[in-house]
């Protein structure tokens, strides 16, 4: 008996002291500490004193900073590794939030540094522990489960975080939430230390773009999720200044992500069990109800459709985040895991590009947002049944030539 606790023990230790574990925890911190104030950003720099028109701007220099870093950033990872560039990135995460604390009305010169500090985090931290997840992950030929789980935990903390955040905003200030992020954020990097076993450095030669995206069954992932990164643009940013300026509350705000993660986590759980082979159809549902309910939101008043819409936003999200990126994931795995996670960030960040160069020269906001959302989703299905059933019988018949 003792022999058998001792043989428990050790496996349970040898599981929680594990890469893989070690790499879960820090992004749950990670994800608690965004989580924590994620939703209020734009609402933050709108209360301060800033236009909606002057927060499009913001979003909109964020990204374009961001698109080329995205190379720098891959540059960065075959020099130091990625565990030192995911660090790196939750440095400048903590500058964002110094710099978002010391933020006042019309200081752009601050509100640009900001959106510096913010694109830098986003490419040396998002490709970075992407990259990280994919050396960690045990499942190399079904990385579903691995990509189901990791978003199950990232939801739990999006469960919590929304309320506490909003709690401490009620309660205290933003300057008081900010600070409590940081916390987070700094106990998120401890356990990126522990990795010791993984390979953090790619030994394999990048592939340039034209290479890596010559096949049009690799292609059009990163077309769909482009297009569908217009419509997380739309329900991240817009959709919680819609709520605020309409309910006029924080607390109305901060049930939008916990109304979401609370009832998607047992669908991500099935998502994840899905078949390869059947993952175009959840992700055509998926996309259909999303359209759908950008379109309802324009044409009702009512809060409890409002809410009704972002339950089922949430739960169809999962119908193509699972599917669409663990595709995305394993053909990484076998081409080029670091050029998956750069062109994956890199794509995502070109398409709200062009969503906020929209927004910028528009005066209705949001009715121009549940628009473009509306049609991104309609044209992510375009992409996976119409143009992939199109293109797929060329295919066939260029490999029945070939035997002739």
């Amino acid at each position: 008996m003792d022999i058998f606790h001792f043989s428990h023990q050790n496996k349970w230790q040898r599981i929680l002291h594990s890469d893989f574990w070690m790499y879960e925890l820090s992004v749950w911190l990670h994800t608690f500490s965004r989580a924590l104030i994620a939703v209020f950003i734009p609402i933050f720099i709108y209360q301060i004193g800033y236009s909606i028109q002057e927060v499009m701007v913001y979003y909109l220099v964020y990204s374009i900073i961001d698109v080329p870093f995205n190379f720098f950033t891959r540059w960065c990872i075959r020099r130091i590794g990625a565990r030192w560039v995911t660090i790196i990135g939750s440095v400048f995460s903590l500058a964002f939030f110094a710099s978002l604390y010391m933020l006042t009305p019309g200081n752009w010169g601050l509100l640009l540094l900001i959106a510096f500090f913010a694109a830098i985090y986003d490419t040396f931290y998002w490709i970075a522990h992407m990259y990280l997840f994919m050396k960690c992950s045990k499942n190399d030929k079904d990385v579903a489960k691995d990509a189901s789980f990791q978003l199950i935990i990232k939801k739990i903390a999006w469960v919590t975080a929304p309320a506490l955040g909003a709690a401490i905003v009620i309660f205290f200030d933003r300057q008081v939430l900010i600070l409590v992020s940081m916390v987070f954020l700094i106990l998120s990097i401890i356990p990126l230390f522990r990795l010791k076993k993984i390979e953090d450095k790619p030994k394999k030669k990048s592939k340039h773009f034209w290479e890596f995206f010559k096949k049009w069954d690799v292609a059009k992932d990163y077309l769909a999720a482009g297009f569908y990164s217009m419509h997380c643009a739309a329900e991240g940013i817009i959709w919680p200044l819609f709520i605020f300026m309409t309910l006029a509350s924080i607390e109305s705000v901060a049930m939008l992500p916990i109304i979401v993660s609370a009832t998607t986590i047992i669908f991500i759980y099935f998502t994840g069990g899905a078949s390869k082979g059947k993952r175009k159809n959840p992700i055509i549902i998926g996309s259909a109800v999303i359209a759908l309910m950008w379109i309802v939101r324009m044409f009702t008043d009512s809060n409890v459709i409002y809410y009704a819409t972002v339950l089922l936003v949430g739960l169809f999200a999962s119908f193509i985040n699972i599917p669409l990126y663990s595709s995305m994931y394993e053909k990484g795995e076998r081409m080029d895991a670091l050029s998956t996670s750069t062109y994956r960030n890199a794509v995502h960040m070109f398409f709200k590009i062009i969503i906020f160069s929209i927004l910028v020269l528009m005066v209705s906001v949001f009715d121009v947002s549940f628009i473009v959302a509306s049609v991104s989703m309609i044209v992510v299905i375009m992409i996976i049944y119409v143009v992939n059933a199109l293109l797929e019988p060329k295919k066939k018949r260029f490999k029945l030539i070939k035997l002739r």
